[in-house]
């Protein structure tokens, strides 16, 4: 079975509470969930937090919430959240995690063609980097042999030049890049 975990953490250190700041009058949060709610091959989506704010609009998206201690708030390595998801559900059908990072709005790669590279791959890690090579974690796809022990044997890096949101800056520009890409999309063919 293959579930989506996006991670939503309230406190940011660089743009206060990130995940529900706005980006085209939406919650940042949102383009994770819709990219979820996309995909024909997970069988359950679950938001894992620490706030109530994010746990009620979570919920009111029709997204299962999966309620974090606030030791797995900060700076917390993603590992460590998707384990505990894991755990949380004590679920033995869980073969696959997608890991949807909510601070990459305008990824371009969907859940179901990550997938499908992964499987394709048939490795215990796939992660999304910047066009330059820099790991951007817009996508992480991991197996549960990986999450639970640590012992990945082989792992995978796909392009998605997606914004990492960490500043004002970052948003404006995935703002833009989201605009224009809605635009484009609204264009009649030529």
């Amino acid at each position: 079975m293959i579930i989506i975990v996006i991670p939503a953490k309230g406190f940011s250190s660089r743009l206060s509470n990130k995940n529900m700041a706005l980006v085209n009058d939406r919650p940042m949060l949102d383009y994770a969930i819709d990219q979820a709610l996309a995909s024909t091959r997970a069988a359950d989506i679950y938001v894992s937090t620490d706030t109530d704010e994010i746990d009620t609009h979570a919920a009111g998206r029709g997204v299962k919430v999966i309620r974090r201690p606030e030791s797995l708030g900060g700076d917390t390595p993603l590992i460590d959240v998707v384990r505990h998801a894991i755990e949380s559900l004590n679920n033995s059908a869980v073969a696959t995690v997608v890991c949807l990072q909510a601070d990459h709005p305008d990824r371009d790669i969907s859940v179901d063609e990550s997938l499908a590279v992964f499987e394709n791959r048939g490795v215990d890690k796939l992660f999304s980097t910047e066009a330059d090579g820099t790991k951007n974690g817009a996508h992480y796809i991991l197996t549960r042999r990986y999450v639970t022990t640590d012992e990945c044997r082989s792992e995978f890096g796909i392009v998605d030049d997606c914004t990492n949101v960490h500043y004002q800056e970052d948003l404006d520009r995935a703002a833009e890049r989201l605009r224009a890409r809605k635009d484009q999309s609204a264009s009649p063919a030529s």
